[in-house]
């Protein structure tokens, strides 16, 4: 019986410490790494991607409005037809059993400019998709970099409500002895086992807010984060002024490529709208063969060739009035690209601005707990002796504790802002040494010689405000009434 206890003893010994040593020895997730498992599958770009990849084949549909349409048709059916020729020979009560089989090509050879736009168009979406790849690989990054800086500061902030507990729960072992000797009283242990009860809360309250933290990251990466390592810092790899990083963010921000591109599909649909006041030409070829066939009896070959042009010469002034809201669509593009340009400069500004006044506020916030240590020690040793109340020690402790708190807060903080520096100014992933999905390039504009933005709008517009003039309205009395 004693053998049995004793093997029983050893294999449990033997598994919690292969258990012990697997987790010691667990790999731990880096910040680098973090964020290359986040870019390789998190939804959101997935989402990104598939809309870039779709938008490339509305890019294939708009090359083909260059290449020809071929259409086959076949038919078979009866008719009867009774028209003057056929009553003038006595057959205008005989069915017809037509049956045909016929082909037609047709190729546009002019449009006015339409099918060049729509092309356009497509690349420039294609690009603006591309873009929008790359902003929502940046915007993940710097998310996995706050969750990642978040469940570290959050252990720490455990770590120091832990301490904190343990100081109260000490404190509630002195006070008995000082109530034996007469220096405290039983309010005073009241007093304590009052702020040991609130120190346990303020120590369930940051371990909450741990498990969110780890429950946040692992939505963003889709995977637990283990074991991880502070990350270092990447000041070296900040502009040298803020504006240098403001002229770096207005150049490589990809919310301002995107917007960028966005413009050029605007102004593509105003050369859209225009191609529609113009002719359409094109050559159309058709051949048939069937039987009884255009009210002819017997066998029919039927072979054309033929260029048609076909020009809209009035449409109720629609094209006009769609031509100008292009015009405006393209202008409130251009106003999105301005308040874009304001947006990343505040962020880089805001950035930069924290990034200066956390670090100033860690380092006053560590001079400060490291005199309250040394008070919080000081007032200890006075309360054995008489010279301070309990409250003046659990005040200090409770000050301690918070500036504790305070000071790894502004820690990270200034660590963030150095990440989100670089995220504002579209360098993020270059300093990481990652990539964003191979649907980030942006080539199409290029690709297709899509011509660069125009720095200003140069069209010509026309007053927006319309009166109440229809012609021709024949209900317009019965409204009235």
């Amino acid at each position: 019986m004693k053998f049995k206890a004793r093997v029983t003893r050893m294999l449990a010994a033997a598994l919690f410490g292969s258990v012990a040593f697997y987790a010691d020895n667990a790999s731990a997730l880096s910040l680098k790494e973090a964020m290359a498992v986040a870019l390789e599958s998190n939804p959101e770009i997935g989402q990104a991607v598939e809309n870039r990849e779709a938008i490339e084949f509305e890019l294939r549909q708009a090359r083909g409005l260059y290449l020809p349409s071929v259409d086959l048709e076949a038919s078979v059916g009866a008719r009867r037809l009774d028209n003057p020729s056929r009553r003038g020979v006595g057959i205008e009560d005989d069915p017809l059993y037509p049956s045909e089989v016929g082909l037609s090509v047709t190729q546009k050879l002019f449009d006015g400019g339409g099918r060049r736009a729509e092309l356009e168009r497509q690349a420039a979406r294609v690009d603006s998709a591309s873009f929008r790849v790359l902003e929502r690989s940046e915007t993940i990054a710097l998310q996995v970099v706050r969750e990642y800086l978040e469940y570290l500061l959050q252990i720490q902030i455990v770590n120091e409500s832990r301490a904190n507990l343990g100081f109260h729960q000490s404190m509630l072992g002195d006070i008995s002895s000082l109530i034996s000797g007469g220096a405290l009283t039983e309010a005073d242990r009241q007093q304590a086992q009052e702020r040991a009860l609130s120190a346990k809360a303020r120590l369930k309250e940051a371990e909450e807010e741990l498990e969110a933290a780890k429950i946040r990251f692992y939505k963003l990466v889709g995977k637990p984060l283990t074991n991880p390592v502070m990350p270092a810092s990447v000041a070296s790899a900040l502009p040298r002024s803020l504006d240098a990083a403001i002229g770096i963010a207005r150049a490589n921000n990809p919310r301002i490529k995107v917007a960028n591109a966005d413009i050029d599909v605007a102004d593509a649909q105003v050369d859209a709208a225009r191609s529609k006041m113009f002719p359409e030409i094109s050559a159309e070829g058709r051949a048939r063969t069937g039987y009884d066939i255009d009210g002819a009896d017997g066998r029919t070959h039927d072979l054309q060739a033929r260029v048609v042009a076909r020009w809209n010469l009035y449409r109720g002034g629609i094209d006009v009035a769609n031509e100008q809201e292009q015009i405006r669509r393209a202008s409130e593009q251009r106003l999105v690209l301005h308040q874009a340009y304001r947006e990343v400069e505040e962020a880089v500004r805001i950035s930069w601005d924290r990034r200066q006044r956390q670090i100033d506020l860690s380092s006053t916030l560590r001079d400060q707990a490291a005199t309250n240590a040394r008070l919080v020690n000081s007032y200890r040793e006075q309360l054995v002796v008489g010279q301070r109340s309990l409250l003046d020690v659990l005040g200090a402790q409770n000050t301690r504790y918070s500036v504790n708190v305070l000071s790894k807060t502004a820690q990270y903080a200034a660590l963030f802002a150095e990440y989100r520096i670089l995220a504002a100014t579209g360098t993020l992933l270059n300093t990481m040494h990652l990539q964003s999905a191979k649907q980030s390039e942006a080539y199409a504009r290029t690709e297709f010689n899509v011509p660069e933005t125009a720095p200003t709008e140069t069209y010509k517009r026309l007053p927006s405000r319309q009166v109440n003039d229809l012609p021709l309205d024949l209900l317009a009395p019965i409204r009235r009434q």
